[in-house]
């Protein structure tokens, strides 16, 4: 089952169980709320089993907490304008700023539409350690002015889980403004601290593994899926170093994506050599097909595929204008790619372009030792193929892999970017 699909499931449950309580709070009020009472149904947890450990810890470096988040409230009161200001800038940016614009400064994370699925685990981790950071800011802020805990625990809203710290409401409204400040700021300075470590590890993070790794120089497929349409023999497999995917060259994650989604767009058309099409040209009378294409070659031999002559500048027409040809053999031989006008080739070398329905592409990835040619979607990639940033360079007992290695990156990324932005 992937990530959609859970969610989908969820948010259907939640869907039947808000239209019940609706319901059961219409038809049946007293009795429903009186079973809500007794059997909650929400998803709460609390303790107090945990209240002597943080008293101790905020006992333990009185000196060293009071300066602590003294300097916290400060930071946090610094910073506090200036987050206003970002945030009703973004605001009118999004409801008053047109498409042309430089895109906000501040972002809503939405999952499925501008958080992949795929991504929504880092985001569900992160949101737990920094709920628990930005908790214990509280806690130790609250014991260090002698506030009672009353519990602490974590309720669930959907998928995600949010922490909590109960304190006394007597002794903290009997508190001065700037100690019930102090209180209220340590969580944000928590937030603020471990935002910090995060962006620090995310940049220094190649800087430390480079006696293991280097980077930019391309991406290795560190996890596939196990159908995958790009596996087999003669295709990717874990471990691969990818450097170029048809004429788009990869440097690194971003770039991967970046030629992914160029290729979504641009079908690639290649050099052929005049006497390969000569000699292997199998082409018949075109005709349309069922799926509304036009196609040249025989249905009996699925190997071959239809190919439109790209017409050069001059407008000269050298060769037939469609001929059929073993697909992988036109890859393999063909010396460069002439996607874009005005089509031009080499010597001896004509441009011809994969006639192929709707999104599906022809692909040349070239890895370290061979090359993988692939008749496909890019959206394969997407759902089958993981990579890292990180290419071996040594191989010792306990390296970390590359896969280890990249969702560490993209966790302090996340890190970074949510406790940033809260």
């Amino acid at each position: 089952m992937d990530s959609t699909t859970a969610l989908m499931i969820i948010g259907v449950i939640y869907g039947v169980l808000l239209f019940f309580d609706n319901f059961f709070k219409t038809c049946a009020h007293y009795p429903y709320i009186k079973f809500l009472e007794d059997k909650p149904l929400s998803l709460k947890w609390k303790t107090k089993a945990l209240n002597r450990t943080l008293i101790r810890w905020g006992n333990s470096r009185p000196r060293f907490l009071h300066v602590w988040f003294t300097v916290g409230l400060y930071a946090s009161l610094v910073l506090l304008p200036i987050a206003i200001i970002l945030l009703v800038y973004s605001l009118i940016q999004n409801v008053f700023g047109s498409s042309g614009e430089s895109k906000v400064v501040l972002e809503p994370i939405v999952p499925g539409i501008n958080l992949p699925a795929s991504e929504l685990g880092y985001y569900s981790l992160t949101l737990i350690v920094c709920s628990i950071v930005h908790e214990l800011g509280h806690a130790l802020a609250a014991v260090l002015e002698d506030v009672n805990l009353i519990d602490v625990g974590a309720n669930i809203w959907f998928i995600l889980p949010v922490a909590y710290v109960n304190l006394s409401t007597e002794k903290f409204s009997s508190l001065s403004h700037k100690r019930i400040l102090k209180i209220l700021c340590g969580g944000i300075w928590h937030n603020l601290v471990l935002s910090l470590i995060a962006f620090i590890l995310f940049n220094c993070l190649p800087f430390i593994f480079t006696p293991f790794y280097y980077t930019n120089k391309g991406v290795t497929v560190s996890h596939m899926t196990k159908h995958s349409p790009l596996s087999g023999s003669r295709g990717l497999n874990v471990g691969d170093t990818i450097f170029n995917i048809n004429e788009c060259s990869v440097f690194d994650e971003a770039s991967y994506f970046e030629c992914l989604q160029y290729l979504q767009q641009h079908k690639s058309a290649f050099c052929i050599d005049s006497d390969l099409i000569h000699s292997l040209d199998e082409s018949i009378p075109l005709k349309h097909l069922e799926n509304g294409y036009m196609g040249c070659c025989d249905s009996g031999k699925p190997l071959n595929l239809c190919f439109e002559y790209m017409d050069t500048a001059d407008g000269i027409l050298e060769l037939p204008s469609h001929v059929c040809l073993p697909g992988r053999t036109v890859v393999e031989k063909s010396t460069n790619f002439c996607t874009h006008e005005p089509h031009s080739c080499q010597n001896n070398f004509y441009c011809f372009r994969p006639l192929l329905a709707n999104s599906t592409n022809l692909f040349k990835i070239v890895c370290d030792g061979k090359n993988v040619i692939y008749l496909g979607l890019a959206m394969d990639f997407y759902r089958t193929v993981d990579v890292s940033a990180y290419i071996r360079s040594a191989y010792l007992l306990l390296q970390p892999s590359p896969d280890v290695l990249t969702k560490f990156f993209k966790l302090c990324n996340c890190i970074f970017i949510w406790t940033g932005n809260h």
